[in-house]
């Protein structure tokens, strides 16, 4: 399978060296793709490409870092960066289904359906920022198209 279609079940897009792993609700992928070309191939099925993606949110929150990508805004697909996608691990986790996250022997525990377990190195008060970002992110690009219908 090279080409995944995140969906609303889609926890978290993890990589690993040069595979793709897909946390969904009910199972675990493994893809014998990249990482960015999963990415792209999502953003270009609902509407953009990641590159847009990027710059939009890099725009409205004008931040450089740790960007999170809209893969798409009709559906609530709204995942954060925990990790650069430049080094050989990343993860991209779905902030909408985060249960819960603490400070865990020094790193972040973040818990999340189907018992998925994520772990940070990011402190509670950064990881917090990042969903604010998410949020905002969010709540902007629906209120534009809001005011675009009135």
């Amino acid at each position: 399978m090279n080409n995944y279609l995140i969906t609303k079940n889609t926890v978290a897009v993890s990589k690993k060296e040069r595979k793709t792993i897909i946390y969904d609700e009910d199972e675990i992928k493994y893809l014998n793709a990249s990482f960015k070309k999963v990415l792209e191939f999502n953003c270009n099925y609902y509407g953009s490409s990641l590159e847009g993606r990027i710059e939009c949110a890099k725009s409205i929150l004008n931040i450089k870092y740790r960007v999170p990508i809209i893969i798409d805004e009709n559906n609530n697909l709204v995942f954060m960066q925990l990790g650069s996608p430049r080094q050989p691990e990343c993860l991209f986790l779905n902030v909408n289904k985060i249960i819960n996250y603490e400070e865990v022997n020094g790193k972040l525990e973040i818990n999340c359906p189907n018992n998925y377990v994520f772990y940070s190195d990011l402190s509670k008060k950064s990881f917090e920022k990042l969903i604010l970002l998410c949020l905002k992110l969010n709540n902007t690009l629906n209120s534009r198209k809001m005011i675009n219908f009135v």
